[in-house]
């Protein structure tokens, strides 16, 4: 994978908006979420601000958000993806954040989630296999874990996060120009 190119593209889905939860809901996006192990309590619920986690909303509610801009570089294991909307998260990198549910996170971080992209034939693809502006493909972390959406008890959002098959998402990949 190392020999294919980068490139710039938006991540979108049919009936939905995807985003971070601060570009979905506004900021501050704060969620108190009950820590609960094994079926048994374990603490106060705590409140935290979500803003820099990513999640999903449904075409319906609120306003009309702007389209999650990504860059994809290719590594010998999957794509490290790095937003590239403007704002405070601008360069940060898609990782694993908070649980299983993924967010943007320093440059610097020390082993990034990778990505790998999957076509609807259950096919690894790449850039040089994408020949149409607008791609549905699923994303897979090299974990051999499905991107979809996740639900917290006591937060009112729907998360992106590693998820069984069955849970996974199919989004739009559609490629843009260098930015």
């Amino acid at each position: 994978m190392d020999s294919e190119k980068s490139f710039h593209a938006t991540l979108s889905m049919f009936d939905a908006h995807v985003n971070l939860l601060e570009a979905l809901h506004g900021k501050p996006a704060m969620a108190t979420v009950s820590s609960f192990s094994g079926g048994f309590f374990t603490g106060k619920p705590q409140t935290h601000d979500h803003s820099h986690l990513l999640g999903m909303r449904g075409e319906a509610q609120g306003v009309d958000c702007t389209q999650l801009m990504l860059h994809f570089r290719p590594t010998p294991h999957g794509y490290i993806l790095t937003l590239k909307n403007p704002g405070e998260y601008y360069n940060k990198l898609i990782s694993k954040s908070w649980l299983e549910v993924l967010g943007a996170e320093n440059s610097n971080t020390v082993n990034p989630t990778r990505f790998i992209l999957i076509d609807h034939q259950q096919n690894i693809i790449t850039r040089t296999n994408i020949n149409t502006q607008h791609t549905p493909i699923s994303l897979m972390t090299a974990t051999n874990k499905y991107v979809g959406g996740l639900r917290m008890r006591g937060s009112p959002y729907i998360y992106l996060a590693e998820t069984e098959e069955k849970s996974k998402i199919t989004f739009i990949l559609s490629l843009r120009e260098s930015v």
